[in-house]
């Protein structure tokens, strides 16, 4: 039985018993907003999901090219859509792995796109791709006809947009991305932030947002004070609440109701994970090149992972957490494990999926009965970042790039 405790001014922790677990979860009211502080441990424990490959496609001995797999959405007859933000594209497959055809393509035109970074299917059934820079959602229909676009903001205001992640919260769209703006004369104000806006492209709700100066006279970078909505840092449920990972060094979640206003914030207790030297020098490479146009620019890179590296809405409607730990220290022949939280914030399970792959490379994107597995995407993220220089010098050359499609056993 659930039992929450409120006292103006006074915070009262409450323990919750989640029914028919015996697992306790704090709660407490923290600024007049709760907070679930769950255990270390789920209150289910940890649950394994044996995956049982259907088909795959690319690869070095397949007929199709992937530059950049990012993201993928099924239709509701079983087509798989799959974004390549590298080449600007849509590659359609049918459940069967029977290649259907292509969508969109590099430009600026008609249904074109450049380096778009999600893919959502939107209220009037279009697909729409988010594009980065600059930030707007170009449409497509399922048949590859051009829908028009989406362009976000008041341009009159001035600056720009870059976007990095976009969910459908029913006839709206909740947006992640990074306002840019002038500071003259040498910098700029950059303002991360996640907003509600209307099919139109017009703001409703502000959820949140961070903000820092830059100056590129003097320009120093420190990963650690970061506080940003990054790529996939955000999800929005099915009751339209949405969910916020913005803080890098610390292993919570903002959650707020569809009208902005705060819900609750999900906690657990979580050991930063120590980055390796090998990721240490393929982010300081990165680094090098990004800012090789800033003389005397510095920066500062952290000893340790972000705790969270992304939330996704998963088939059950839960929302599920990908971590630093996720892919690293498995057991034996699983391939990732996620946390797993009810849509009130409660710590449920942990559940691996039981397959091959690269947990620190590789990734994975659940479907209704099975699991969608990409190959490289780390390496091919990194390759785009630092202009083909992302990689440490004694890597192996990276192999093509696979789409792997999964079904869980039994089913």
């Amino acid at each position: 039985m659930e039992t929450r405790m409120r006292k103006a001014g006074l915070a009262l922790s409450v323990l919750l018993i989640l029914p028919g677990t015996g697992a306790l979860a704090g709660e407490v009211v923290k600024d007049g907003v709760l907070h679930i502080e769950n255990g270390a441990e789920p209150a289910k424990g940890r649950r394994t999901v044996q995956l049982q490959e259907q088909w795959r496609v690319g690869g070095e001995d397949g007929e199709d090219f992937f530059g950049l797999i990012s993201q993928l959405v099924v239709g509701d007859d079983g087509t798989i859509y799959l974004l390549d933000t590298r080449l600007s594209e849509v590659a359609v497959y049918s459940p069967a792995g029977e290649r259907l055809g292509t969508l969109s393509r590099e430009g600026e035109g008609p249904g074109e796109s450049r380096m778009p970074a999600n893919l959502l299917f939107l209220p009037d059934g279009s697909l729409g791709l988010l594009q980065i820079f600059p930030g707007r959602i170009v449409k497509v229909g399922l048949d590859g006809s051009p829908q028009g676009v989406v362009d976000f903001g008041d341009r009159t205001e001035g600056g720009f947009l870059q976007l990095f992640d976009c969910a459908t919260q029913g006839d709206r769209l909740v947006v992640s991305g990074e306002q840019i703006r002038q500071n003259p004369p040498t910098g700029q104000i950059r303002t991360s932030f996640a907003a509600a806006y209307g099919l139109d492209g017009k703001e409703l709700v502000k959820y949140e947002a961070h903000q820092r100066e830059l100056d590129f006279t003097q320009f120093n970078w420190v990963e650690d004070e970061l506080q940003q909505i990054d790529f996939r840092k955000s999800a929005v449920g099915r009751d339209g609440r949405v969910y916020l990972a913005g803080s890098r060094n610390a292993y919570r979640i903002a959650v707020y109701k569809p009208d902005g206003t705060p819900d609750r914030v999900i906690t657990r207790p979580y050991q930063h994970r120590e980055r390796e030297a090998k990721e240490i020098e393929r982010l300081e490479t990165t680094l090098k090149t990004q800012l090789a146009q800033l003389p005397g620019a510095k920066w500062s890179i952290s000893k340790t992972e972000p705790d969270i590296g992304a939330l996704r809405i998963g088939p059950d409607g839960n929302l599920w957490v990908e971590t630093s730990r996720g892919g690293v220290d498995q057991p034996a022949g699983v391939f990732y494990t996620w946390d797993v939280f009810d849509p009130d914030g409660h710590f449920v399970e942990q559940v691996s999926a039981a397959c091959p792959g690269d947990g620190r490379k590789d990734m994975m994107i659940w479907t209704g009965d099975g699991a969608i597995q990409v190959t490289g995407f780390m390496d091919a993220v990194q390759s785009l970042q630092s202009g083909g220089a992302g990689a440490a010098e004694d890597d192996a050359e990276a192999a093509p790039m696979e789409v792997i499609c999964y079904r869980i056993s039994g089913k």
